[in-house]
């Protein structure tokens, strides 16, 4: 799945992310960072990965947001902006079937994996089961310095 290209570049950086369905037809992937980074720097630095990735992997991976001009995959650096908006982990969404985002492993994130499948009950009994896969999201101090600096 060519989301594992994010946790590749991501790993090379020596950053530690997360998975997790959108509750649609995404993935969504977090990185959590320390407190003391601004805006720009986060922003600078999805920018730079996703434009690093589309470049590397030309037709599997874009940037581009206009849907008729896609080739591949869309990582959205863009999401890191004012006004946008994130499926929070958890929640319900108003689709078909009300699946719910879904913290994932990495190892889950493959070709085929249907993020419609993740319903309330099934995400119950995952959490009973695993326990809070997102919980390293909160707690995660990482710093952006190293990974801007050889992105740069």
């Amino acid at each position: 799945m060519r989301t594992r290209l994010v946790r590749e570049t991501l790993d090379l950086l020596e950053l530690e992310s997360f998975p997790k369905t959108s509750g649609s037809r995404g993935i969504h992937v977090l990185v959590p960072i320390q407190r003391r980074h601004t805006f720009a720097d986060v922003r600078e630095f999805a920018g730079i990965v996703a434009g690093a990735l589309a470049r590397a992997h030309s037709g599997l991976v874009t940037t581009e947001w206009a849907k008729q001009k896609r080739r591949g995959v869309l990582v959205d650096a863009n999401q890191n902006g004012p006004g946008k908006t994130n499926a929070s982990v958890y929640s319900v969404r108003p689709r078909a079937g009300a699946p719910v985002s879904t913290p994932l492993r990495w190892e889950e994130v493959v070709s085929g994996l249907d993020p419609s499948g993740f319903t309330m009950d099934a995400v119950l009994d995952r959490v009973a089961r695993d326990g809070d896969l997102y919980a390293g999201v909160l707690g995660g101090k990482q710093s952006l310095v190293k990974a801007l600096r050889a992105l740069r």
